[in-house]
């Protein structure tokens, strides 16, 4: 697995382009997630930025596609975010409030 800790999301920030934002997510995807779940999929980002955070391997079932989960602390809340790897930088299909589970998971790792 990779050194997923290394991601460096300053450099990302910096890029004002709006291709690369696009790159990064769906923005029909972005459109449904602020609905769902008030989160913009940018959003994301931030979980990366928790010093603990717990990346979390899963594979979707309808069509065998390697994605992650990344659950990190933002404040005094925990939050998942669903995403794949593209080009060496994290596309998010989904930003949220994590679960019970997902919380267990992250204050008990391993």
């Amino acid at each position: 697995m990779r050194d997923f800790r290394s991601f460096r999301l300053p450099e990302l920030r910096k890029s004002s382009t709006n291709t690369f934002m696009e790159d990064r997510f769906d923005p029909a995807k972005d459109a449904i997630n602020r609905r769902q779940h008030q989160l913009s999929l940018v959003f994301g980002d931030r979980l990366f930025e928790d010093a603990d955070h717990l990346i979390v391997p899963t594979i979707r079932v309808e069509d065998g596609e390697e994605r992650y989960k990344v659950i990190g602390r933002v404040g005094e809340k925990l939050f998942t975010g669903v995403f794949t790897w593209r080009v060496g930088l994290p596309r998010f299909m989904s930003v949220r409030r994590s679960n019970t589970s997902e919380e267990r998971a992250y204050r008990n790792p391993g």
